[in-house]
């Protein structure tokens, strides 16, 4: 236990344990922690506000997307992911083996490849209607669950997000039951086992060139 000695107007001292001081202080930082906690956006929240942009900008451009809007909804669509992370566990038992300098190139060119992806795949942002799932929050980890129906067709994405910083952001979406980082690890790693990290590596990048 530590006590303070403070004066009282008399000149009297008198001893305040340090114990009942640093209640105030824990009470006023539990107060400002839950209030920055309700006012960030909840990761369903991120996700609906995200695909409610998208869905209105693709509803301006009508049937033919030029590439101008591409480059937007490039940018709106992959601006919640964490593309270190998900480099991380696309590249799995493969990414300890790899130096920093290869891991940034990596992230860079596996960026670029799943930005270039995600504006092939725009009619799932056309679909009659959006489900949201309440979000599955475990601590630092969330799972935010969306269903879109088209017609008679629907398509269920389970986006797996943590904090990076204070932020929620995307590692991982499921789409369908088939993990985007787990269907990229399963090719990465046969085309690794054909032959090397670095023959790998080089056709990912071409490939990325090219486009």
């Amino acid at each position: 236990m530590i006590y303070i000695l403070i004066t009282q107007n008399r000149g009297e001292p008198v001893m305040l344990s340090f114990r009942l001081l640093t209640i105030p202080i824990l009470l006023v930082l539990t107060i400002i922690i839950s209030l920055y906690a309700q006012s960030s956006p909840s990761p369903v929240e991120l996700i609906r506000k995200r695909n409610e942009t998208i869905q209105k900008i693709l509803e301006t451009a009508g049937e033919t997307v030029d590439a101008a809007t591409k480059e937007k909804l490039k940018n709106i669509i992959n601006d919640l992911i964490d593309f270190h992370e998900l480099s991380r566990l696309a590249l799995g038992k493969y990414w300890k083996e790899r130096t920093e300098q290869e891991k940034k190139e990596f992230v860079d060119v596996f960026r670029t490849l799943i930005r270039n992806s995600s504006v092939k795949k725009l009619e799932i942002y056309r679909a009659d209607r959006i489900e949201y799932l309440p979000s599955e929050i475990n601590g630092d980890k969330a799972a935010v669950t969306t269903i879109a129906y088209k017609g008679n067709k629907s398509v269920e994405i389970i986006y797996k997000m943590h904090r990076v910083n204070g932020q929620w952001k995307v590692y991982d979406m499921v789409i369908d039951g088939l993990s985007t980082a787990r269907n990229y690890r399963d090719t990465f790693y046969k085309q690794i086992a054909k032959s090397s990290y670095q023959e790998m590596y080089s056709k990912l990048k071409k490939r990325v060139e090219e486009k």
